[in-house]
Parts: C-alpha cells; structure tokens; sequence
C-alpha cells in the first residue's frame, strides 16, 4: 500500500464514520466551513466522505425543544411530574433532537450533576421488559428470576443514584403494536416512574404516538404534544441550507439558499428534512463526479440514489 493509499482511505474513514458536526451557526468569514475549506484538494474519496457525513445544524426548532429538555432536567421536582410527547414524520429531526439531549447529560457516573436516560420503546409489552431495558442501559443486565417488584425497586435505586432528572423514551408509537392490555402494562411502568421519582419525561415519535398515552387518563393529563412542523420555503429553510451548504467541500458555491432551489428542495424532499438533506448530499457527489464541482438544479431534482459510482471505495479494494 503506498503512502498516498494510506493517507486517503484514513480521511475518508474520518470523514465518513465520526460522530456529527454540531454546527451552531454559519461561519462569519469565507465561503465555507473550516472542516470542509480544509477538504478541497484532497483526494475525492475524502471529500465524499466529508459529504455523507452527518451534521447536526442548530434550527430554532431543535433549539425550542433542546430548551424545553433543560427546563424538565433542571426545574425543581414537582409533585406531578409533567410529560412532552414530541412528534413528527419519520426523518423529520427527531433523532437528532434525542440525540443532542442524552449526549449533552449522559454522564451516569456523575451523580453531582444531573443525567439524562435514553431508552427505546420498540418491542417492549409490559412493565418488566420497559425496567429490563432501563437497566441494560445502565449497565445492570436483568436477570430472569427478578421478580417485577424486585426490578421496580432495582430501577429507581439506580435512578435515583445517577441523579436521573429526565427520561427519554424514544418510538413511542410502537407502544400501540401491542395490544390494549399490553399498552396497559408498559403506561404503568412509566406513570409508576412519574409518581414515585417525580420524574419528568420526553417522549420521541410519529404523529400517532400520543394515541398510547391518552390511553391512560392520568398520563393524557401530564403530557402535552408538540408537532415539529414540516419544512417549507420560507427564511428557516433558506438559512439552514446556506449553512449546510457551507459544510460541503465542493470548489463553487451552489447557492442553495437560492429561491429557485429552495423550492426544488421543499418540494422533492416534501417537507421532511432528512429527505432534504439526503437530496443534496446525492446531488453533492454528483456535482464531484461530472466535474461541475457545484449542485445545480437539475442535479436536486434527479439525485434520488446516491451516484452509479461509488466515490469512497478504497483504492485497495477498487477494480
């Protein structure tokens, strides 16, 4: 392997496998962001990795959401612990706004600051499989002669030891796969968790995953639902593709804030904000492959798939 090899497959693994760049706001000089500036004559499988990477952009939605998170984890305990369900259409953001919340206060061995439990929701039809995966994601497998009892009292011990001030439960809608018993049974875990630890929850999924709670008339009295709203032509869109834009090391701007291509993107990516930025990470690597080095409009409305040519294939393994 010569040295030029080695170089290139590790910026392209960089590149294409770290974690996302949380981008606060467009950079006050030049055209581009540094990390991407940095990526121009670098070999384009570095630069196609730069380009599928993810990238976290600070909207005003996700900053009103990642708000409200910090007002639940620091607001004193209230008697009535309240409840957000946050819903939107699948790829809409919703990831990215858990994501954001748990990284910010994952520290569980810190029990001086408070912390922050992420679980999933899929697949679980009762009160024990809802601690059970508590605490895995505590490092405390359950065992299968754990009674439920002993894993109610287990599961807030290790709560309350890790200053556990909000607890995010993500898919929520996939509580309603089980039947009515079993949406019974796992709504009783989490008011239980409500009641007894006064702990406020964010819950996480589509525009049905409201449905489970008010199921329970306790529970429909606590949470309220917020909808991220789809995206559209307007100057929220404008700005976050521009610092998008800024993100991508290709040699022209593309001026994807630009009217016309703004509604070509609101529209192929219909108001969903992953489809819309998958469209542009395809048009992207297009524009590297013809050599056009900046995203036209044709390109947006033609990169469905990622291109015929696969850019981040290491030399080694290339035909």
């Amino acid at each position: 392997m010569t040295t030029e090899t080695s170089v290139t497959q590790e910026a392209a693994s960089e590149s294409a496998d770290a974690s996302p760049e949380i981008i606060t706001s467009p950079v006050a000089t030049g055209r581009l962001h540094p990390s991407a500036e940095a990526l121009l004559d670098a070999p384009t499988e570095a630069r196609a990795g730069k380009i599928i990477q993810d990238h976290t952009i600070l909207y005003p939605v996700l900053q009103q959401v990642i708000g409200e998170a910090e007002w639940m984890v620091y607001e004193p305990r209230q008697t009535r612990a309240r409840g957000r369900i946050i819903c939107a259409d699948r790829s809409n953001g919703k990831t990215s706004i858990a994501d954001l919340i748990h990284a910010r206060f994952r520290e569980y061995d810190r029990s001086d600051r408070p912390c922050v439990l992420r679980i999933s929701m899929s697949g679980l039809h009762d009160a024990r499989s809802v601690y059970g995966r508590i605490m895995e994601e505590l490092g405390s497998p359950a065992r299968i002669s754990h009674r439920l009892s002993d894993r109610e009292l287990l599961v807030q011990r290790l709560l309350r030891d890790i200053n556990c001030r909000l607890l995010i439960l993500d898919e929520v809608q996939d509580i309603l796969m089980g039947n009515e018993r079993e949406q019974q049974r796992v709504l009783q875990a989490v008011k239980l968790l409500m009641n007894e630890l006064h702990l406020p929850i964010m819950a996480f999924g589509t525009d049905v995953a409201g449905r489970g709670f008010r199921g329970d008339p306790h529970l429909a009295a606590r949470f309220t639902e917020y909808t991220l709203p789809l995206w559209q032509v307007d100057g929220t869109l404008a700005n976050f593709l521009a610092t998008y834009e800024q993100l991508l090391p290709l040699k022209k701007p593309s001026n994807l804030a630009s009217p016309d291509k703004l509604a070509v993107l609101a529209k192929v990516g219909e108001g969903v904000l992953g489809k819309i930025v998958e469209r542009v990470k395809n048009a992207a690597l297009m524009a590297i492959i013809d050599g056009s080095e900046c995203i036209s409009k044709q390109h947006l409305k033609t990169a469905v798939m990622r291109p015929a040519l696969c850019l981040v294939v290491p030399k080694s393994e290339a035909a």
